[in-house]
């Protein structure tokens, strides 16, 4: 098995990619932060389950709502950096203006989802907050792991956007 190469992605240099890129990094930090929380709790649950007979009440719940939270805030630096699964099977040996044209439209497709996704959260959290609908065990406003997600969505697609500009100049050369 070959060892994998990572390797640095060249960091925007226009200010539109630069803000981006902070903020998309800044995203990717608390994504990071979460899935610590989140894995300490875990932790701590088993070991009160296992040894003291006490779990942390709503764990499930809370993982649940984390998980989410810390997936859709990575996504946005996933793509600046280039990062999403590339199945390249049958365009391995395509010329590289012909690569870059189906990676504009495929960015350009997740613009498009990721800005209806952000439209359909930003909906739905407004939905929870009016209905006041909580979680079973531990009673916490549903809204709460929604709301950072349809900001993490939108800075997807404005990710997208940019990453599309970006492809679109090259196929442009």
């Amino acid at each position: 098995m070959a060892d994998a190469v990572f390797t640095e992605h060249a960091r925007p240099t226009d200010p539109i990619g630069r803000a981006l890129d902070a903020v998309s990094r800044l995203f990717a930090i608390g994504s990071g932060l979460m899935l610590i929380a989140m894995a300490l709790m875990s932790v701590y649950s088993i070991v009160g389950r296992s040894l003291l007979d006490k779990p942390v009440l709503g764990d499930y719940e809370m993982v649940q709502m984390m998980s989410a939270i810390a997936v859709s805030m990575a996504l946005p630096f996933c793509q600046m950096i280039g990062g999403h699964i590339i199945v390249d099977f049958f365009t391995v040996k395509a010329p590289p203006r012909i690569n870059a044209a189906l990676d504009l439209v495929a960015a350009l497709l997740l613009a498009v989802c990721s800005f209806a996704i952000a439209w359909m959260v930003f909906g739905a959290t407004l939905q929870f907050m009016r209905n006041h609908d909580a979680t079973m065990l531990l009673n916490l406003p549903t809204w709460w792991g929604y709301a950072p997600m349809g900001p993490s969505f939108f800075l997807l697609g404005c990710a997208a956007l940019y990453t599309a500009w970006n492809r679109a100049r090259e196929t442009a050369k």
